[in-house]
């Protein structure tokens, strides 16, 4: 039943927040990506233009200045990848909680929670086997439920890819609705009981409806609307929210919905469309200001609306399904349809048919293998879909992978003699669901990052079941590979770049590398013992100068013994003989892994062990630097001859190390003695400096207002800590230099509000709020 308009309607705006997994499968970390620049990777620029954005989105007013700081998750319908949240727990906890915290507030306001579930690792659950798509379902569940500590009510489906197959497979797992492009809708039931043909234009986008799988599932469905989708993702709606407000109430008025709601990208709010996140929170507002409508969720609707009615998606080509990005239906996943995103002129996607036959044959003798040593570890006491189920725990990192190998041995009284072997097993499996991540076959080459990143998996699920084959694994696949080809010429095949990880550096090599330069290079507060997923257990220097130390693999429970010979060469750097020794097996491998082996992403983490230690200067040499670089700046304005060259590279060496160093040396001169230091210091570089000097002492001051914000954060608001960013803030801006006060902001944020006890009102904190950009009548609003 229909509303009027003089009532109002609800209005529900989904995000899909996703990104495929990215980590290098040697070593679980993922590598520097230079097209990501100026940011790591894509996961950290992403996050940065993003999800971050979204859990922190500001509101302006006409001045430029905060008037309001919005975590935009509570307000809208929303999904994270579980990788991605993997990730986000680990690198960016703060935007997580904020995650986390946004379902919960949604419940109180609505009842029902704002976040849904997705499978896990974004594979086309139609293109899957059953058993697959089956356990791809249920490892999403579980990583929602042990995030959002409750039942997940919808779930995306990735691609919104569906068949009947999948559809009872969500009606198995509890599911009670998904969201749908309604281009894939063929045919919908009306009122009378008469099935009506619709296309994408016609489907009623208010009503949810009923859809039957073959073996008689149901799950709701809800068709989104589709002009305002194509609005925000193509049409750039999302640069005017008063635009995007009128065209609601347009809609709302023309056609008196109960129910107006779309679904898109979540990247589009803030990545895909810049500040996309910052019009989203103006729309939030302007919504909650008003009462034309309600930002509601699909659990809540439905629980008001529950579907009576049925709709029947088409077939799609070759009777495989559909998706909301492939107009054939889900074709773009294994062969040439035409569909493609990027690429040049005369390209074709033939490689895609060969890649996904590679990794069928791959994964289905991955899969054989697997259910025979299970039934040999456990005695036939266990059935391996049962234990790759329960193996969610440990994809999510809620579980170690020994606690979950002796919960099993306690569940079934069988214990398990070889754990490695076992952890091997299932961390193959793992990696055989990432080969058929959806985004190596969505784009235009073979050669992007996401194919290379499937193959990559792959020839690591390779590594990790050879010794359980009698058959040669990389002869079975690589002939399939092959036949997939580049449109670059140069960039060869699929088997061309899956030797080319094939024949890589080891992860235990890179590891021990690792180890070897912190253990060398870094002062004690950075020393480490981890690196990715490998833990330094052991580690000695040797009287002959080498050195000994034992790394144990986290995932597959590996142990290696690694001994390093260093050698210094002139033209080449470091050179580094290693004897690798497989604990296990007494193994050994000899690798030689050289300065031109460091992958980029370690190089600049040794760059910055080596920067902290030269910047460890005493306060008192801190004193005699700065006063020396006055001298010299006063010499230099005033003198007639200009110094050499090598004594001004020189200086500025010294004084941007002297600068960095005030902010991390122990605290035992005054600020104020420390404040005239910076002045001299500062006056040097902003004389003489050039843009890449700037950029360092932008990032010197951001870097030390970030690190107090997240000591407010943490810890608590006090005078001395909000004195102190007000100094450093008033020092960076008499320079003219301009830091990033993101963090600042959001620290002091609780504290305005109210939901952190602090009085406002001193002059303190007013004098903090308008250096922040803060709007003095925050609290007001």
């Amino acid at each position: 039943m229909k509303n009027t308009w003089e009532t109002h309607c609800d209005l529900i705006l989904h995000g899909h927040f996703y990104q495929p997994p990215r980590e290098n499968p040697l070593v679980d970390i993922i590598p520097k990506q230079p097209s990501a620049k100026p940011y790591s990777d894509w996961n950290e620029r992403i996050y940065d233009d993003c999800y971050r954005a979204n859990a922190f989105s500001r509101y302006l007013d006409g001045y430029g200045h905060v008037r309001d700081i919005v975590n935009n998750y509570e307000y809208i319908s929303f999904n994270f990848g579980p990788t991605i949240l993997s990730w986000l727990e680990k690198h960016h906890e703060a935007t997580y909680r904020k995650i986390i915290e946004a379902d919960k507030r949604s419940i109180e306001r609505l009842g029902h929670g704002n976040a849904i579930a997705q499978s896990y690792n974004h594979t086309i659950l139609p293109l899957s086997t059953r058993e697959d798509a089956r356990i791809q379902i249920l490892w999403g569940i579980d990583d929602f439920v042990r995030r959002f500590d409750r039942e997940p009510e919808g779930i995306w489906l990735p691609e919104t890819a569906i068949n009947p197959m999948v559809v009872d497979l969500l009606s198995e797992a509890g599911i009670s609705f998904i969201i749908l492009s309604p281009w894939q809708c063929s045919q919908v039931e009306t009122t009378d009981g008469k099935m009506r043909q619709v296309d994408g234009n016609s489907v009623p986008f208010d009503t949810p409806y009923i859809l039957e799988g073959e073996q008689g599932g149901k799950v709701s469905a809800f068709f989104y609307h589709p002009q305002l989708a194509s609005s925000i993702s193509f049409g750039h709606m999302l640069r005017d929210a008063d635009a995007m407000y009128k065209e609601l109430v347009h809609i709302a008025k023309d056609q008196h919905p109960s129910l107006i709601h779309t679904a898109t990208d979540g990247e589009i709010y803030g990545h895909h469309e810049p500040f996309g996140d910052m019009a989203l929170a103006a729309l939030i507002r302007k919504v909650n200001d008003n009462d034309r409508f309600t930002l509601s969720n699909y659990a809540t609707y439905l629980e008001r609306h529950p579907a009576t009615l049925k709709a029947i998606l088409h077939d799609g080509e070759d009777n495989r399904g559909t998706s909301w990005s492939c107009s054939h239906g889900v074709s773009r996943w294994y062969k040439d349809c035409g569909c493609h995103t990027g690429g040049e002129q005369g390209w074709n996607q033939k490689w895609r048919t060969p890649l996904r036959q590679a990794f069928t044959v791959l994964g289905d003798t991955v899969d054989t293998l697997f259910k025979e040593k299970v039934d040999q570890l456990f005695l036939q006491k266990v059935k391996g879909d049962d234990l790759l189920q329960d193996y969610a725990a440990v994809l999510s990192k809620h579980e170690s992978i020994e606690n979950f190998i002796s919960r099993w041995e306690a569940r079934t009284g069988v214990t398990i003699e070889d754990h490695r072997m076992l952890a091997e097993l299932l961390e193959g499996q793992k990696y055989k669901h990432y080969i058929f991540t959806s985004c190596g076959w969505f784009f235009s080459d073979l050669s992007g990052i996401e194919p290379r990143q499937n193959i990559n998996y792959a020839v690591r699920t390779i590594e990790l079941y050879q010794r359980f084959s009698e058959t040669d694994l990389e002869k079975m696949v690589y002939p399939l590979l092959k036949e997939a080809k580049s449109n670059k010429r140069s960039e060869g095949s699929g088997r061309t770049i899956a030797k080319s990880y094939a024949t890589g550096v080891g992860g235990e090599a890179e590891a021990g590398a690792y180890f070897l330069m912190n253990k060398n290079f870094a002062r004690s507060e950075d020393q480490k013992t981890t690196y990715g997923k490998y833990a330094l257990t052991a580690y000695r220097s040797e009287n002959d100068g080498s050195f000994t130390f034992e790394v144990l693999d986290t995932t597959t429970l590996k142990q290696d013994t690694i001994v390093a010979h260093v050698d210094i060469i002139p033209d080449d750097g470091y050179k580094v003989q290693m004897e690798i020794t497989d604990n296990a097996s007494e193994h050994t491998c000899e690798y030689t892994f050289s300065t031109s082996h460091i992958p980029p992403r370690m190089l600049d983490e040794v760059y910055t062990w080596i920067d902290h230690s030269l910047s460890r200067i005493s306060d008192e040499e801190l004193d005699h630097i700065a006063n020396d670089i006055r001298h010299y700046s006063m010499l230099v304005k005033n003198g007639r001859t200009a110094p050499s060259e090598t004594l001004y590279i020189e200086n500025m060496g010294t004084c941007l190390r002297a600068l960095r160093s005030i902010f991390t040396t122990p605290d035992t001169l005054p600020w104020e003695h420390k404040r005239e230091s910076i002045s001299h210091l500062l006056g040097f570089i902003k004389r003489k400096g050039r843009q890449k000097e700037y950029d360092i002492v932008h990032s010197i001051f951001s870097q030390e207002l970030a690190r107090v914000s997240v000591l407010i954060h943490n810890e608590g608001f006090t005078y001395e800590r909000g004195s102190y960013l007000l100094e450093v803030l008033n020092v960076a801006r008499e320079q003219q230099i301009q830091p990033i006060i993101t963090q600042a902001q959001e620290a002091l944020y609780p504290y305005i509000i109210g939901t952190k006890r602090r009085d406002y009102t001193t002059p303190l904190t007013m004098n903090l709020l308008d250096n922040l950009h803060i709007a003095l009548n925050f609290s007001a609003d």
